[in-house]
């Protein structure tokens, strides 16, 4: 599973936050595997071919395109991430059966919520109840979340000034930093960071550095700094704090809270809708 820390968006500084963050959440994984309802089951069908499905090709490929890498058979994906009980179910965990009573996982599918899952089965992709007492409840084996579905911050966040101005630790775990102007990429599906480096004319370990990325790992939606923000006078934000999304929160409630219209946000934060998920930060401009 990939690791990604969230970089900050402020020309000159890099947060160093200790965290573990995921591209996506739970809710978007579901909404990517809800384009293939109906598409046909078939036995073996290779991972990439979206013409039809195997249960577990289908997983694959489902998280494959939000930058999350699973194994190609249902036992293997049983051993990645962590276990979760059945009644902590949350969308996004893969919940696997034993089918035909040998003591052995040979079925995947997505939880969905509701008490509903999403996934490749002999009717083809579609729903079904994982605890249905006529079927799936019996041959029910266990689930495993490879989403997270939080960050973890250290409770004294490190800051390092690379460029001059000023930082200071702000209350409720906040960071507010005073800054001159932002530049930054928002990543797109296909993006590489070799590709952004060439794009940009600067080196991958530059980006890395300056982003504290610790793997190739990118992902759709991430902000990239770029170097020589200073340069760039088209956003500009004067003083911020990291707010983290808790589960419930919305766009408006955050707005209201800290007197921000949702549509500031949405500018400040590159956000292209008002989806958005546990775990992840948004900036708040002051």
């Amino acid at each position: 599973m990939k690791k990604v820390l969230p970089s900050a968006l402020a020309a000159g500084f890099v947060m160093t936050v200790g965290s573990e963050a995921y591209a996506h959440s739970g809710e978007q994984i579901v909404k990517e595997a809800e384009r293939y309802l109906g598409t046909p089951y078939r036995y073996g069908a290779a991972v990439g071919n979206t013409s039809s499905f195997d249960c577990s090709s289908f997983t694959s490929w489902i998280f494959a395109q939000h930058g999350v890498k699973l194994p190609r058979t249902s036992r293997a994906q049983a051993r990645v991430g962590k276990k979760v009980r059945s009644g902590d179910l949350q969308p996004g965990d893969l919940v696997f059966f034993d089918t035909d009573f040998d003591g052995r996982i040979n079925h995947v599918a997505i939880y969905a919520g509701d008490g509903k899952m999403i996934g490749a089965q002999s009717s083809g992709v579609g729903y079904a109840n994982p605890f249905s007492p006529y079927y799936w409840s019996s041959r029910y084996v266990t689930a495993r979340r490879v989403l997270s579905d939080s960050v973890k911050v250290k409770k004294s966040p490190k800051l390092k000034v690379v460029n001059g101005g000023k930082q200071e630790k702000a209350q409720e775990g906040k960071v507010k930093i005073t800054v001159k102007s932002v530049k930054f990429h928002t990543v797109v599906k296909g993006d590489t960071l070799w590709e952004i480096s060439r794009k940009y004319g600067t080196e991958i370990q530059t980006l890395k550095k300056l982003n504290d990325i610790k793997s190739h790992w990118i992902y759709p939606g991430q902000t990239i700094l770029l170097p020589g923000a200073e340069k760039q006078k088209d956003v500009v934000v004067h003083s911020y704090s990291i707010y983290t999304i808790q589960k419930g929160n919305t766009l408006w409630g955050i707005g209201k809270k800290y007197g921000v219209s949702v549509e500031k946000l949405m500018k400040v934060n590159k956000l292209k809708s008002s989806l958005i998920y546990p775990g992840q930060q948004l900036v708040i401009p002051k």
